[in-house]
C-alpha cells in the first residue's frame, strides 16, 4: 500500500509540476459539457478489505450555474476488490454523483465473485479525497446483504467544459 500511495504522490508531483495551462477561448463555447476521471483507493478496517476504483462521469447540462454548479455527473465505475478471507473481484456500476463542495451520491452495477454475476449497490458521500461508501449484493431475489462499508481515499481529475469549469 505504501509504495501504491508513494507512486501517485510522484505522478501527481510531477504531473502538476509540467502542466501548462493554455486558455484558448471561453469554456462556455465548448461542446463538451464538462465531467471528471477518478481514481481511488477505498478500505474497511473491520473485515481488511481493500481495492481500488477507476471511475469517469460527464456534466448534465442546465442543471445548476454553469461554473458555478451544483453539478450531477452521471457516470461509471470499475473497480477490484480483494476480500481478507476469499478470492478477488471486479465489479463494473452505473452511478450519479452530485456535488456543491462536498459530493454524493449512489450506484448500481454487477460485481463478478466466484465465476457468478451478482448485482450489487452503493450509496457514498464525501469531501475533497475522502469519503464513506457502503455496499449491499443481492443474496437473493428479495434479500440484500451488507458486503462493504468503509473509507474512501482519491481524487478526481475535473475535464472542463461548458457547463462544468472554473
Amino acid at each position: 500500500m505504501k509504495c501504491l500511495w508513494l507512486k501517485l504522490f510522484l505522478i501527481s508531483f510531477i504531473w502538476g509540476q509540467e502542466a501548462q495551462y493554455q486558455r484558448d477561448g471561453d469554456p462556455k463555447d465548448s461542446s463538451f459539457p464538462g465531467g471528471y476521471a477518478g481514481i481511488s483507493y477505498e478500505f474497511d478496517l473491520k473485515s481488511k478489505e481493500k481495492g481500488y476504483q477507476i471511475s469517469f462521469g460527464m456534466a448534465i447540462p442546465g442543471i445548476g450555474e454553469s461554473g458555478g454548479g451544483p453539478y450531477i455527473f452521471p457516470g461509471i465505475a470499475f473497480g477490484k476488490r480483494y476480500p481478507q478471507n476469499s478470492e478477488p473481484f471486479t465489479y463494473f456500476d452505473l452511478q450519479m454523483v452530485g456535488m456543491m463542495g462536498g459530493w454524493l451520491g449512489f450506484g448500481h452495477g454487477t460485481a463478478f465473485k466466484d465465476g457468478k454475476k451478482h448485482v450489487r449497490s452503493k450509496k457514498f458521500i464525501g469531501f475533497l479525497l475522502a469519503g464513506y461508501v457502503s455496499e449491499k449484493t443481492q443474496t437473493s431475489d428479495t434479500e440484500w446483504q451488507s458486503s462493504f462499508s468503509g473509507a474512501h481515499l482519491g481524487f478526481a481529475l475535473p475535464i472542463v467544459g461548458n457547463t462544468f469549469y472554473p
